[in-house]
């Protein structure tokens, strides 16, 4: 049965991603054939690597390994800071806003004249606590929030922990999973090699601060499958719902991963081990939520305007119900209108209907597929939108601001590499269609993905929205590459 339903939701998602990839290569706005034929060539190269060079690393003794590993990685990471020093930018948006608002936190250990703020913005409030903290303990050399490069140098360098944190984690997943050398080597290459890292690393805002937590959630899985007692599975499943409310407290999207856990729980286990463990995530989970809730509610913020400025989440839905789903004026606007957060939600709902109503079958499809392609199909996944104002001029400026020379290579180079990812997904899809492995760890990324692909496509969406699930691409598409012999488990 558990191979029926493997086969089954592989055969489905296949279907579901190829269409994405096809649509990301045929709408993308400049030459997506080419992208595609060059993302080919590295998937040829990348495959040809796998197979006859990365072997070789399974013959070096443990020692020898590590110390090889750990001289890269950190060599790696010195590149990487630096990058993230050179590519420093003053903060923009909402980023720039919730920088300016730890000083009120710092100085009084609450929200006071920004509470507004984060009663419209509640999803942003994660990230303002984990920032404050981390810059509660940057205070103590001298470091302030602001927008000079020194006020955002400690964000920069939390942001960077982080990716390299989550860079970290995937190589550890691969270490679970196919426990050989050569798998650690390739999930550690594409990483590397995947230019959207590097771009983010100065941006120190949800889309990464978020990364590790959803890659928390496999690897508690992962050992979960393996605990032999039930008070240590227990503890890694409530561990695993710990995780995913951590993503979500910084970027809410996140939760996805507790509905993927609990499905990928009675994937993989009999009926009465899934309902204990599912209780025990989803009972850490809501805890630590309402916990998080309770706190707000009592001391961070002040929620005396909470009925004037309270925007419902039908707003974010709405957002996402027309044109190309993104943030819509007009929405806004509209939900203002009106005096109570009751009012808002029915003149909201009723938009919601009537856009919905107002497509047939065939529009509504493509208007997911439109969204989709947008979401998914975008190789530099917005990040251009954050590197447009640097904070001094040097020689990386030449290919991230658009105009410079090195800009369309870099656009065709991230384009590529996603067409690459893309298309090794997708075999990896076919792959274990075909040859299901029953409660994978890589099932739970495939349901993870899928969940945001779901979410996304009736929430308010752009590239960046889908960033922090790319680890989860980047193990699928080393699934595509790794011997059918060294299955997961």
């Amino acid at each position: 049965m558990q191979r029926r339903l493997e086969r089954l939701f592989w055969g489905g998602f296949a279907l579901v991603w190829g269409w994405i990839f096809l649509n990301s290569v045929l709408r993308w706005e400049h030459n997506g054939p080419a992208a595609l034929a060059v993302g080919a060539a590295l998937a040829a190269g990348a495959w040809a690597l796998a197979k006859w060079v990365l072997p070789r690393l399974n013959g070096l003794s443990p020692k020898r390994w590590r110390a090889l590993f750990y001289t890269v990685f950190a060599l790696y990471a010195a590149a990487f800071a630096t990058m993230a020093w050179l590519l420093a930018e003053v903060p923009i948006m909402d980023q720039e806003v919730v920088l300016r608002s730890l000083s009120d936190l710092l100085a009084h250990g609450r929200f006071g004249v920004w509470s507004g703020y984060y009663i419209v913005c509640n999803n942003n409030l994660g990230l303002a606590l984990v920032l404050g903290g981390w810059y509660r303990l940057a205070g103590l050399f001298g470091f302030t929030p602001d927008a000079t490069l020194a006020g955002v140098a400690p964000g920069i360098a939390l942001n960077v922990l982080a990716l390299l944190a989550s860079v970290a984690l995937c190589c550890v997943l691969a270490r679970r999973v196919w426990k050989s050398n050569a798998a650690v080597a390739l999930v550690f290459l594409l990483c590397a090699a995947f230019a959207p890292f590097w771009l983010y690393s100065p941006c120190f805002y949800s889309d990464t601060l978020s990364l590790p937590f959803g890659l928390l959630v496999l690897l508690a899985f992962e050992s979960w499958r393996r605990a032999e007692s039930r008070p240590r599975r227990l503890a890694l499943a409530a561990g695993a719902g710990a995780a995913a409310f951590a993503g979500y407290a910084i970027k809410g999207s996140v939760a996805v991963l507790a509905v993927a856990l609990v499905i990928q729980f009675f994937l993989s286990a009999g009926p009465r081990r899934a309902l204990a463990s599912s209780l025990a995530a989803l009972a850490a989970l809501g805890l630590l939520a309402g916990g998080y809730r309770l706190v707000q509610r009592a001391w961070l913020i002040d929620w005396t305007e909470e009925e004037a400025l309270t925007l419902p989440v039908q707003l974010w839905f709405c957002y996402g119900s027309h044109d190309e789903g993104n943030y819509s004026q007009a929405d806004y606007e509209a939900a203002m209108t009106v005096d109570t957060i009751a009012e808002r939600k029915a003149l909201l709902n009723a938009r919601i209907a009537a856009n919905y109503a107002s497509y047939t079958p065939l529009e509504l499809a493509e208007f997911f597929t439109k969204k989709a392609a947008i979401t998914w199909g975008d190789g530099l996944y917005n990040a251009e939108e954050f590197l447009a104002t640097p904070q001094r001029a040097n020689w990386t400026h030449a290919f991230i601001l658009e105009g410079q020379p090195g800009y369309m290579p870099l656009v065709y180079y991230c384009q590529a590499y996603l067409c690459m990812v893309q298309l090794l997904v997708l075999a990896a899809a076919v792959r274990r269609a075909a040859r299901p492995v029953p409660g994978g760890t890589l099932t739970l990324a495939g349901i993870g993905v899928t969940g945001l692909v779901l979410f996304l496509s009736f929430w308010e969406t752009k590239a960046r929205y889908a960033f922090h699930f790319t680890p989860f691409l980047l193990l699928l598409a080393a699934a595509a590459l790794m011997p059918p012999q060294q299955p997961e488990d």
